[in-house]
């Protein structure tokens, strides 16, 4: 009887130990649930939905709104929307609750505008300003067609006011010409060398700086259209047999403090910033090299300022001239007069060759060869003068339409 009671005790008591080995698993289980539900719970806080509305700044209102591009970012799920402004400037939509990256752009050319909201909180309804800042990069494609620096031949009567040259788009897209500087080296090249060609390859002095106005998206020019600059755009024929009409000029150099020089009221001028001949002037031999370069932010005036350089001239007097780093020139053509090339004003990566004039007052322009395909010029643009342009006996007019 004791065994058999003994026997009845332990199986009671194995009983109980596996109901309550299976209870506590029955509670784990139920506080798993219960986490999961605080989890899920939790999940669709997250997921709550917001109604945003994103407004572009910019004092820029000559802009379609509609090409530009808005990116918006979920940082936690990594999707993404990309859609396009409307004509006020505005994406409205509806996303998830969460932290953001908000992106605004627009491209056009070498012109562009942007700004961005980054690790953004939106968890509820939203009005979101975006400033946009514009930028003015390197007009790629602008390049030289036509450089009159020589003259006519009315028995040197008229050197100067009838100089002009051309700029080409030579891309495929539109650029903005707005800010784009000409200038001329400072060291003349039949000259040996000296204090400023120190500095090549990395930079040029400059002898002179003009720039064409704008404020960065007043110019465009399409590809394969051209640009004419002319020092005085008046018709030069008019009063010189062997001149040319350079009225329909689209910009020209004029100086108020030149008592022979005249303005042309339908033409803009450019911005003179300095000049080494007090006036707009290329040497009609050649002499002193002509390029155009494009500064960085597009403040010309504090960019010279930072990159001024002193020197004394030959009569022992301090003069200043501007340091133009190379990788800013757009384009140049190392011109010169044939039998009295010293020393290139340009460095080789701006243009490896020369083309030269054989005197002053000979009529000679300066001309870059092209090729036709398509029913469109394409100008041949080696980086070396010597190959890609040529002489040409004759100014081209530009009357004005």
């Amino acid at each position: 009887m004791v065994m058999v009671r003994l026997w009845s005790f332990l199986l009671f008591r194995s009983t109980n130990l596996e109901f309550i080995t299976i209870m506590k698993k029955k509670v784990l289980l139920a506080v798993v649930a219960v986490a999961l539900l605080f989890s899920v719970t939790s999940c669709r806080k997250e997921e709550k939905k917001a109604n945003v509305i994103v407004k572009a700044i910019t004092e820029n209102t000559e802009v379609d709104f509609t090409a530009f591009d808005i990116s918006v970012n979920n940082l936690r799920t990594l999707t993404k929307i990309d859609a396009k402004l409307d004509n006020n400037g505005e994406y409205r939509g509806q996303i998830d609750a969460g932290t953001y990256t908000i992106t605004i752009s627009w491209r056009d050319g070498n012109a562009s505008l942007f700004g961005s909201k980054e690790s953004l909180s939106i968890v509820e309804d939203a009005v979101i300003e975006i400033p946009l800042t514009f930028s003015i990069g390197k007009p790629d494609g602008l390049i030289f067609k036509e450089i009159f620096h020589n003259g006519e031949t009315n028995n040197g009567q008229m050197m100067h006011p009838d100089q002009y040259f051309v700029l080409v788009n030579n891309g495929t897209s539109t650029v903005y010409a707005d800010g784009v500087c000409f200038a001329i080296a400072r060291h003349p090249n039949f000259a040996e060398s000296d204090d400023f060609t120190n500095y090549l390859p990395d930079a040029v002095i400059a002898g002179l700086v003009y720039a064409i106005p704008g404020s960065g998206t007043t110019y465009p020019v399409a590809p394969g259209e051209e640009i004419v600059i002319a020092r005085t755009a008046i018709n030069h024929h008019a009063s010189y047999e062997n001149a040319v009409d350079l009225s329909g000029a689209h910009f020209e150099a004029f100086d108020p403090t030149a008592p022979d020089d005249v303005d042309n009221p339908n033409v803009p001028n450019l911005i003179a910033y300095y000049s080494m001949f007090g006036q707009f002037m290329m040497h009609p031999r050649g002499y002193l090299p002509p390029f155009i370069f494009k500064v960085e932010g597009n403040d010309i005036q504090q960019f010279l300022e930072d990159n001024k350089v002193q020197f004394v001239d030959s009569e022992g007097e301090v003069e200043y001239a501007y340091k133009i780093n190379t990788d800013l020139i757009l384009d140049g053509i190392e011109t010169g007069n044939q039998g009295q090339l010293a020393v290139k004003a340009l460095p080789n990566s701006v243009d490896k060759g020369t083309v030269q004039v054989t005197g002053c007052h000979r009529q000679m322009l300066v001309v870059r060869k092209f090729t036709e395909e398509n029913g469109r010029r394409h100008y041949i643009d080696t980086d070396d003068s010597s190959a890609d342009c040529e002489i040409q006996i004759g100014a081209n007019s530009y009357p004005r339409p």
